[in-house]
C-alpha cells in the first residue's frame, strides 16, 4: 500500500480499514475535515513529494514511525474497537487476532510438529487431538506482551526529568516534554501516568522558573560589564582623539614658528649679521626635532580593545536574550494541564 501526501484523510482511513482491518488515529488537523489532504497537516519542512509503502508485514511501531519521520504526522494504529495494540504486532497480524484467523503457513509448521508427536505416540486418543487443536487456536489468539508498559514510561519520564534537573538546559527540557507527550498519547486512559505527568510538570515548572531567574541575572551582569567596557572604550577613544587634535595644532604652530625664523634668518644674512643668523639656525633645528618627534609619535590605543570586547559581549548578550525568550516560551508548556 503506497501512501502519498496527495491522499485525503478519508481515503487513507478507508484504505487502512479495507487493507488491514485496523483504524488509524490522526492527532493533527483531522478535526477540521476528513476530506482535507495529508499535505495540509504535514510538516512543511518535509519533502512534499515523499511517500511511504506499508504492507501486512509492517509492524505497528514501524508504520507510526514512517508517518512521523517522513510526513511529520503523528498517528496511532488501533483495532476496529478503538483499542491500542502492541507496537510489535504487524498490521496483518492485528486482523488475525481480531478474527481468530490462522495463517496456512503457520498451520503447516504446526502440523509438522504434530506429525512428529503422532509418530512418537500413535495411540493418542481423539480427546487429546481436540485439546491440541484448541491449543493451536489459543496460540494465535494470545496477544503478544507489550514491550513498553505504563511503568516503563514512568521510569523513562523520571530519567529525562533527572537530566533536566541536573542540567536545566533547553535540550533537556524538550526531551522531557516530548517524552511526556508521547507517553500521554500512548496511554491516554492511564490515570496513574497522567497524575505522574502532572506531578513532573509541577516540579519542572519550579526548576524552569529558577533557571529563568539565573539566566536573567546572568544577562543583567553581561549588560553591566558590556556597558562599562563600552563607556571605557568610547571615553578612551574620545581622549585619544582630543590628544591627536591637540598635537596637530602644536605641529602647525611649530611649522609657523620655523617659517618665521627662516624669514628672519634670511633678513639677518642680507644685513651681514652672521652670528645672530647662526643662533637662529640652532633654534630652527631644535624646533624641527620637536616637530619630527610629534609627527612620528605613534602608540597603540587600548580604546580599540575595549570597543572590540564590548561588541563581542554585546553579541553574546543578544544570544542569551534570544535563548532566554525561547526557554521561557517553552517552559510555559509545563504549566498547561495535560
Amino acid at each position: 500500500m503506497k501512501i502519498t501526501l496527495d491522499m485525503s484523510i478519508s481515503k487513507l482511513l478507508d484504505a487502512f480499514d479495507r487493507e488491514f482491518g485496523v483504524s488509524l488515529g490522526i492527532y493533527k488537523g483531522a478535526h477540521k475535515s476528513d476530506n482535507i489532504k495529508l499535505f495540509e497537516i504535514a510538516d512543511p519542512r518535509k519533502n512534499q513529494k515523499a511517500f511511504i509503502v506499508i504492507n501486512k508485514d509492517t509492524s505497528v511501531e514501524s508504520a507510526e514511525a514512517m508517518f512521523r519521520n517522513t510526513f511529520g504526522i503523528r498517528v496511532q494504529v488501533k483495532d476496529r474497537n478503538g483499542n491500542t495494540v502492541s507496537q510489535e504486532n504487524t498490521l496483518g497480524g492485528i486482523r488475525k487476532l481480531d478474527k481468530g484467523f490462522v495463517d496456512n503457513n503457520d498451520n503447516n509448521n504446526i502440523n509438522l510438529i504434530d506429525d512428529e508427536n503422532e509418530d512418537i505416540s500413535d495411540d493418542s486418543s481423539e480427546e487429546n487431538n481436540n485439546k491440541k487443536k484448541k491449543n493451536k487456536k489459543s496460540y494465535f489468539l494470545k496477544p503478544k506482551v507489550v514491550k513498553h508498559t505504563v511503568e516503563d514510561k514512568i521510569k523513562e519520564i523520571d530519567k529525562y526529568y533527572l537530566g533536566f534537573q541536573r542540567s536545566e538546559r533547553y535540550k533537556s527540557m524538550l526531551n522531557l516534554l516530548s517524552c511526556m507527550e508521547e507517553a500521554r498519547l500512548t496511554y491516554p486512559d492511564s490515570k496513574e501516568l497522567i497524575d505522574h505527568i502532572e506531578e513532573i510538570k509541577s516540579k519542572s515548572l519550579n526548576i524552569s522558573n529558577l533557571s529563568i531567574k539565573k539566566r536573567k541575572f546572568a544577562i543583567l551582569v553581561l549588560i553591566i560589564i558590556t556597558s562599562i567596557l563600552s563607556i571605557i572604550g568610547i571615553g578612551t577613544w574620545g581622549y585619544n582623539l582630543y590628544a591627536k587634535i591637540k598635537k596637530d595644532r602644536e605641529a602647525d604652530s611649530i611649522i609657523k614658528e620655523i617659517d618665521n625664523l627662516r624669514i628672519r634668518k634670511g633678513s639677518l644674512m642680507e644685513s651681514g649679521n652672521i652670528s645672530e643668523a647662526n643662533a637662529i639656525d640652532e633654534s630652527i633645528n631644535s624646533k624641527s626635532e620637536r616637530l619630527n618627534s610629534i609627527q612620528n609619535e605613534t602608540r597603540a590605543s587600548i580604546a580599540n580593545y575595549f570597543i572590540i570586547a564590548s561588541l563581542f559581549l554585546a553579541v553574546i548578550l543578544a544570544m542569551f536574550i534570544l535563548r532566554l525568550n525561547k526557554y521561557n516560551v517553552t517552559s510555559i508548556r509545563f504549566g498547561k494541564a495535560t
